[in-house]
């Protein structure tokens, strides 16, 4: 079943300014830290379509709206769909042939809300959310050069109720200094990939 989301993200090798926006969050603190993994993302220079595997699951995601630049980011709406397998299929490929993938070791931590009646927000450790939203920070070491890069996450998603209202109730929330975060580059996984790959970020 496709899963809908929406989102924005940015980018830095600064980690102290995102690690402290992230910490002074609603729920003060770490939030919860993810076991560390890898995931492997499809190289391209697309930058409305990701491919990934993620923990045996294959995961496709393409955009459903036009991207909303705003003064502080650019906010994007996600269409995604995972497939789960038992094997990750890069283990089947010669290790020659996957110069369009990269493995990007990710270290990880998270908040999440939950969106109730009326957009009220509430932080919450449920595991699984109808409508809610995810706010992460994330350390990146990305390919064999282990360039190190930090990246600072909010992700709505909603059942009955639109994603993007979801998103902006969080944002109403989080009151976040926008004027601090409009200095960090913003855009997705797929836009981040083709700039690192190009050497343009």
């Amino acid at each position: 079943m496709p899963f809908k989301s929406t989102e924005i993200r940015w980018f830095s090798s600064n980690r102290e300014t995102l690690w402290n926006i992230y910490k002074s969050l609603p729920e003060q603190g770490e939030g919860m830290r993810e076991s560390d993994r890898t995931d492997y993302y499809l190289l391209s220079d697309t930058f409305h379509t990701g491919v990934k595997i993620r923990q045996g699951n294959h995961e496709i995601k393409v955009k459903y709206r036009e991207d909303e630049p705003q003064k502080y980011g650019v906010v994007e709406h996600w269409q995604k769909w995972s497939t789960s397998e038992s094997q990750n299929i890069l283990n089947s490929v010669d290790s020659q042939l996957l110069e369009d993938w990269v493995a990007i070791e990710k270290k990880r931590f998270k908040k999440k809300y939950e969106i109730l009646s009326f957009n009220e927000v509430h932080p919450t450790n449920k595991e699984f959310l109808e409508e809610g939203c995810g706010v992460e920070f994330t350390e990146l070491k990305i390919g064999t050069a282990q360039q190190i890069v930090y990246t600072f996450g909010i992700e709505a998603f909603g059942t009955d109720k639109d994603s993007r209202d979801n998103f902006l109730a969080v944002m109403d929330y989080l009151k976040l200094d926008l004027s601090v975060l409009k200095q960090f580059d913003s855009f997705g996984y797929p836009e981040f990939l083709s700039k690192t790959r190009n050497n343009n970020l």
